[in-house]
Formats: structure tokens, C-alpha cells, sequence
């Protein structure tokens, strides 16, 4: 799935943080292992899953990221998705 948000537009910003919202820390960790799996290590890089440990981190103390990095953690976890089939 193609996420394509407006960072501009209002509407699409109340969009992005409650897809942020959808994900409980759980479930942002289990992103993260499957990540840290070692047949995984190629479907996700570094810099990718940084940002899937900076959503958990912000998730669990009720934070909130930049919409940019949201879009960015988003598309990581359809990246995931597929991978997982």
C-alpha cells in the first residue's frame, strides 16, 4: 500500500498522527524483531530501522514524532508487510 500524504495539508496531518496512533509499543517492537531477524537484516536497513525504534520509543512515552518521520516509519512497516507476504 502507497501511502502519499500532503505534509502541508491539515487534514492529511491529522491522517498521519492517528495512523501513528493505531500502533501500540507491541506492536512497533514486533516490527523491530522481525527487522533484527537475520534472513530480515536485508529487507531492512539501519537507518530504517532506527526509525522503527524511534516510533516504539515515542509510542510508549506518549509522544509525538514529525509527520515526516511518521510517513517515513509508515512506509517502513508496508516494506515489512510485503516481506512478511
Amino acid at each position: 500500500m502507497s501511502r502519499n500524504y500532503d505534509l502541508s495539508d491539515p487534514t492529511d496531518l491529522q491522517m498521519i498522527n492517528a495512523e501513528f496512533e493505531n500502533y501500540s509499543p507491541e506492536e512497533w517492537q514486533e516490527f523491530i524483531d522481525f527487522s533484527l531477524l537475520p534472513e530480515n537484516k536485508k529487507i531492512v536497513s539501519y537507518d530504517e530501522r532506527g526509525i522503527l525504534m524511534q516510533m516504539r520509543k515515542k509510542a510508549l512515552y506518549k509522544g509525538y514524532p514529525t509527520p515526516k518521520q511518521i510517513v517515513w516509519a509508515l512506509n517502513v512497516i508496508d516494506k515489512i508487510e510485503e516481506a512478511k507476504g
